[in-house]
């Protein structure tokens, strides 16, 4: 406890120049997730200097799922006073970005336990260089992502600006969107790529007239053809970049039509990429809860009433079925 207190102090004041008191909590939550992790390893079993591995592995899977459910629910409930956000979802949130980093560190925090009992102090130097240099891989590799992810919102809040009824609309999509990957229990890799796909929507809006885009009354044929091309130039925009390179079909794809009356290729059923299905029902729903030049938002019951029309016709009646649980638990919290 006393050397992770050190270390998270050390690390935070050197590394983040974070506020005193977070400093504090983040020391305090480290020591208590550390004692009480160790005291659950020593009440199952577990002890020092084993000469046999098999003597660690029980102890040590518990001792780690204990560290992660302390560590998670103090972050989380501090998380909880701080933003008011749903203890459910901060929850779901800290589990998908933390959990991976426990599987793959915990194994490593075994051996070099074992390492320590067995050879010493000269052991753990020697596992030293390598960790610090892992760890500061994955730390540039944390901030590139933070890096792509602000590049594409800026984007996204450029877009936006072309249209004052729009204003907010990308990030509003991106969440819903995501927030229905993880309702239908999508993998994390799919959920990202669907975040970027679902904030630059709308990207072939930039090569649109402000005119078309800006306009008090309704389309005429010739505005609404150009209006259409908005999906394929926005894949278009992206198809070179590498890291949205499977954001592609999303874009393209995220007007069609459950029944086959979209665009642009008229493509129905699952033949429509599943992002696209999702970021489709997304769209809509802020869309009609957004006021537009020639009609006022919807209310709620009005756009629940509408998505349970355009279920099998517009929408994806599983990612239909999905969105409205979501609304449900929303309406019960």
């Amino acid at each position: 406890m006393s050397i992770t207190v050190l270390g998270a102090m050390i690390g935070e004041i050197f590394e983040r120049k974070i506020p005193w008191y977070k400093i504090i909590f983040n020391a305090s939550q480290y020591a208590l997730t550390t004692g009480i992790a160790g005291i659950v390893y020593q009440r199952v079993g577990g002890f020092i200097g084993a000469k046999d591995i098999i003597h660690y592995i029980l102890p040590a899977f518990i001792c780690t799922c204990t560290y992660c459910i302390v560590n998670i629910t103090l972050f989380s409930f501090v998380v909880l006073l701080s933003q008011q956000e749903n203890m459910r979802t901060i929850w779901r949130m800290s589990i998908r970005d933390t959990v991976p980093s426990y599987i793959a560190e915990a194994p490593m925090g075994l051996l070099m336990a074992i390492v320590y009992t067995e050879v010493g102090i000269i052991g753990i130097l020697l596992f030293f260089l390598p960790l610090l240099l892992a760890r500061r891989s994955f730390e540039l590799y944390t901030k590139m992502q933070k890096v792509y992810l602000d590049t594409i919102r800026a984007l996204a809040a450029a877009i936006d600006a072309k249209d004052p009824y729009t204003k907010g609309h990308s990030e509003r999509v991106s969440k819903n969107a995501v927030a229905l990957a993880q309702q239908m229990k999508l993998p994390d890799r799919e959920i990202e790529n669907i975040e970027y796909s679902a904030l630059l929507h709308d990207i072939g809006k930039i090569g649109i007239e402000d005119t078309i885009l800006r306009k008090d009354d309704k389309l005429t044929f010739d505005e609404y053809m150009k209006i259409k091309q908005h999906t394929i130039m926005g894949a278009n925009i992206i198809e070179p970049v590498d890291f949205l390179k499977h954001s592609y079909r999303a874009i393209y794809h995220h007007h069609e039509r459950f029944n086959g009356n979209g665009y642009p290729d008229g493509i129905k059923d699952e033949e429509i990429p599943l992002p696209a299905r999702i970021i489709a029902v997304a769209d809509a729903f802020d869309a009609m809860g957004s006021d537009r030049p020639y009609r006022k938002r919807l209310s709620q019951e009005e756009i629940i009433a509408e998505l349970k029309k355009e279920s099998g016709k517009q929408f994806d009646p599983e990612v239909v079925k999905a969105f409205l649980s979501i609304l449900e638990r929303k309406k019960e919290d």
